[in-house]
């Protein structure tokens, strides 16, 4: 490699360690962003294992709260799908309003349903009402996301869309 470097003219020569150093600068900093990444990633999963452990270190009182709260609940206010959506097309009458499709978690004490609920240009005195009648039905009856905006032909009406979920209790302690 050393012969063939010098049998080159200085002009040849200069170009070859040009390309050279230009390479090795590129892989430096592929090298430098790959350790960052891994550093970002190694962070990350360090505040994940914080966090788990933090949870299973209060394991007992949160399994205490909600076995408190289990049985606080009401088997005969608990509300299976269909009643859910009932409940909800109740509520959403005389907004334009659309509801998805319901999807549904099971447990062995618990099912917990979830609908997308979209509502289109409603003022906000509408909304507040619709929020309200579901905060009367609560803890069995709730908001899991929401989401506002104004309606661009119209500012002083909102469109939401709201993620709704029931709890019912399939089989009491």
């Amino acid at each position: 490699m050393k012969r063939f470097f010098a049998q080159r003219n200085r002009r040849e020569r200069w170009l070859i360690l040009t390309f050279g150093l230009f390479a090795a600068a590129w892989w430096i900093t592929a090298l430098v962003g790959r350790g960052r990444d891994f550093y970002r990633e190694w962070q990350s999963l360090r505040t994940d294992a914080a966090t788990q452990a933090l949870w299973l270190q209060n394991r007992d009182g949160i399994m205490a709260r909600v076995d408190t709260a289990g049985r606080a609940l009401d088997p005969s206010k608990a509300l299976d799908s269909a009643q859910s959506f009932a409940t909800l097309n109740t509520m959403l009458s005389g907004l334009d309003a659309e509801l998805g499709s319901q999807r549904t978690d099971r447990t062995d004490q618990f099912a917990l349903h979830s609908m997308q609920v979209n509502i289109r240009r409603a003022d906000l005195a509408a909304l507040l009402d619709f929020y309200e009648n579901l905060a009367a039905r609560a803890p069995y009856l709730g908001i899991d996301q929401c989401t506002l905006a104004t309606d661009r032909a119209n500012p002083g009406k909102l469109s939401a869309s709201f993620r709704i979920y029931s709890v019912e209790v399939v089989s009491a302690k």
